[in-house]
């Protein structure tokens, strides 16, 4: 048999095959008599049906599993003999199988490609400076004091007005023809949120319980519902009530709320602990990601699309999920799937090229995790989940996929970990928003 292995690109190969005549006669014949003792046709015993009957009627079936046959025989071989490692499916091409003479096929696939390490040691990267923030404090207070609003019907008869809280019936039309999902009753809506068509809430601005209005507005064009984008509406609005929200005073009394603080200054001073944890956290993973986005910059490489596709995929069901905590949805956003993984496909690709890049440095510098990291690691996800670590521990070995991305990640921590040990860290102030 001759093998031939093809560099199409850095990261596509191409092997094709040539298989003898002799072994293509012996594997259709293998096939047929598989047939033959299976096949039952009018007329005949099973096993006893004549050849030329059994070509004419199985000839596609012959082809089909002879083909799966004799690629699975070569194929997989070739790889192992070759040392070739797919990150895609193949794609193959062929002629049909004819007795008596040689086969010929080829096989396409993508492979990550070997990357040539440059310099990687004592990069220089920036480390925004951590900096007290009062205002961050104050916006954090106004937040819980917000949590802890109370609404309260309007007493007055004034009309509704920005910021209040509204319990409207409306019905949607378009030419005077309702559409799908465009009621509802006692809908809970802020005004001045802009949470509604754009247009819709401002119309409303001025009702008083009881009144009804029309309230006339045009879907964007970029509507998730295309069935709706750039569509004229009119809504038959009826507003039912109008609530404002009170919000309680920063004062002593508001803070001893939160545990056990004794007065709104302990609040503070617990806040801004918080604060500074978390921002020490987030420049820690801003440093990683800057040292991650300057290896990629020293190395310019192509990547394979199957694994830019595996990327992305990951990324579009990370929103998805993180949407369905919300109960939203792209669609509820004005985009759509193919919107995001366009937007997207930039950071699938860096994403790619940094894991690629730390595994080549892994490999150089003999970078691994042991068997005793991984069960402390799996203890910490434990108790994070608030689960028994061998419950935990036998999801982890019972699902290779899950155990195997955790390896690699941790692989890529100790790595960055490595690097930055040797980078050139330059504090600097953090830049105005």
């Amino acid at each position: 048999m001759l093998v031939n292995v093809e560099n199409l690109s850095p990261v596509k190969k191409k092997i094709s095959f040539e298989i003898p005549a002799e072994r293509v006669s012996k594997e259709i014949e293998k096939v047929y008599e598989e047939i033959k003792r299976t096949v039952s046709i009018k007329g005949f015993r099973k096993g006893k049906v004549p050849r030329a009957i059994i070509e004419k009627h199985y000839n596609e079936k012959m082809q089909a599993d002879a083909l799966k046959n004799l690629i699975n025989d070569t194929y997989f071989k070739a790889l192992i003999d070759k040392k070739i490692l797919p990150v895609s499916q193949p794609e193959f091409e062929s002629d049909p199988l004819k007795p008596g003479e040689s086969f010929q096929y080829a096989a396409v696939f993508e492979t990550a490609p070997e990357i040539e390490l440059k310099e990687y040691q004592g990069i220089p990267v920036d480390k925004r400076k951590l900096v007290a923030d009062e205002k961050v404090v104050d916006t954090r207070l106004v937040e819980l004091q917000e949590g802890m609003a109370q609404l309260k019907p309007v007493e007055d008869s004034r009309p509704a007005q920005d910021g209040d809280f509204v319990s409207i019936d409306f019905k949607g039309f378009i030419d005077g023809v309702p559409f799908e999902r465009g009621e509802a009753q006692d809908y809970q809506l802020q005004l001045g949120s802009n949470n509604f068509i754009p247009g819709f809430e401002d119309q409303v601005v001025g009702m008083s319980p009881g009144d009804a209005r029309d309230v006339k507005v045009t879907f964007p064009a970029d509507y998730g519902n295309a069935e709706l984008a750039g569509k004229d509406v009119t809504f038959d609005v009826k507003l039912n009530e109008i609530k404002s929200k009170e919000l309680p005073p920063l004062d002593d009394d508001f803070a001893k709320q939160f545990g056990s603080f004794e007065n709104i200054g302990e609040l503070r001073a617990r806040i801004s602990e918080v604060f500074e944890k978390e921002e020490v956290q987030k420049i820690d993973n801003e440093v990683r990601d800057n040292l991650v986005k300057a290896l990629i910059e020293k190395h310019e490489f192509e990547v394979p699309e199957a694994m830019v596709e595996k990327q992305l995929n990951v990324l579009i069901e990370n929103m998805k999920h993180n949407l369905a905590s919300q109960n939203m949805s792209f669609e509820q956003l004005g985009t759509s799937e193919e919107k995001i993984r366009e937007q997207s496909r930039s950071v699938a690709v860096n994403q790619v090229k940094g894991s690629l890049l730390l595994a080549a440095i892994a490999e150089k510098e003999k970078i691994a995790v042991e068997d005793a990291e991984i069960e402390e690691k799996i203890r910490d996800i434990a108790v994070q989940a608030n689960k028994d670590f061998e419950v935990v521990f036998g999801i982890y070995q019972s699902n290779p996929y899950a155990k195997d991305t955790l390896v690699m990640q941790m692989r890529e921590d100790k790595v960055i970990d490595f690097l930055l040990g040797q980078a050139k860290v330059s504090e600097v102030e953090k830049q105005p928003e």
